[in-house]
């Protein structure tokens, strides 16, 4: 009997490592790793182009290089004003969907417009950037056809660095606006609706029924869009990469493709490494902010 016991107790402390353990195996092997392992290279001087001789221990250097570099430091200010824009319109046009298809005059469609609005979801990035690509063509491009149609001048879209860095929003809010969307539109459907009858009822309006009810309700479904749409945009790597391909120049550079170039194109892997463990840090820090004035926010 007491060996019984003592082998339920062993294998009721044991199965929770059991079950846990393949998958933080897993998390180690592909995540943790490859972070300490880059965090290594970093201090290395290693080229590609080079032979493996010639690698050696290179301290703060890549450090100090990548932190001074021009196309570094722009591709950081461009990527964080790239992700405080779309990430409000985002959210400004994500919900404003998101009411539209749950107001009583779409009720009947709701579904069939749904189905057209979530279309941009099921492409991946790069056919997504290739289809905008060819519509903003100067030449055979649809958008410079109805342009011309409606009287207007044809627009460079790539080659002017506002124009391309207009498209670049654009075609990211094609994409990700959906996302929003659904998660509002699920959202809304959690607001009883006893609450906007009673506020019908003491004459309040619509915008004011929006920012004194919905708004507090559904705040942490607004939290969590806009905090992975944060680490999404900040991520931007292949819609940029075959879009513009950072151009006009490194007009366009964010942090990804700049990351990119300098290890692989360039063959500079310590750089490379190094700015990608700046950008590590830099994820973390802005999401830990977030978090944290998200805590302050609930709290008050």
């Amino acid at each position: 009997m007491f060996t019984i016991k003592k082998a339920r107790s062993l294998s009721t402390v044991t199965a929770p490592y059991v079950f846990i353990g393949p998958s933080m195996l897993f998390i180690i092997v592909l995540s943790i790793l490859p972070i300490l392992y880059s965090f290594y290279l970093s201090f290395l001087s290693y080229n590609l182009s080079m032979p493996a001789s010639t690698i050696k221990f290179f301290g703060l250097q890549n450090y100090s290089y990548i932190l001074t570099d021009k196309t570094f430091l722009g591709s950081i200010a461009w990527t964080l004003s790239f992700s405080i824009i779309v990430v409000a319109l985002n959210v400004i046009v994500g919900m404003s969907l998101a009411l539209l298809l749950n107001g009583s005059l779409m009720e009947r469609a709701s579904s069939v417009f749904k189905t057209i609005f979530i279309l941009p979801m099921m492409l991946a990035h790069v056919v997504t950037a290739t289809i905008w690509k060819l519509m903003f063509s100067p030449v055979y491009g649809i958008i410079n056809n109805v342009l011309v149609m409606l009287g207007f001048n044809k627009v460079n879209w790539i080659a002017d660095t506002e124009n391309a860095r207009f498209s670049l929003i654009i075609v990211e809010l094609w994409g990700s606006t959906p996302f929003c969307m659904l998660i509002f539109l699920a959202a809304l459907k959690t607001v009883p609706k006893e609450l906007y009858e009673s506020a019908l009822i003491d004459g309040a309006n619509r915008i004011r029924t929006f920012f004194g009810i919905t708004l507090p309700l559904i705040r942490n479904f607004l939290a969590l869009v806009v905090s992975i749409r944060i680490m999404d945009s900040l991520r931007m790597f292949d819609i940029v990469y075959t879009l513009t391909n950072g151009g006009p120049g490194n007009d366009t550079e964010t942090i990804g493709t700049t990351i990119y170039k300098t290890a692989f194109r360039y063959s500079d892997i310590g750089a490379g490494s190094a700015g990608a463990f700046i950008f590590f840090i830099l994820i973390v820090i802005v999401t830990l902010v977030f978090l944290k004035l998200i805590r302050k926010e609930s709290k008050d």
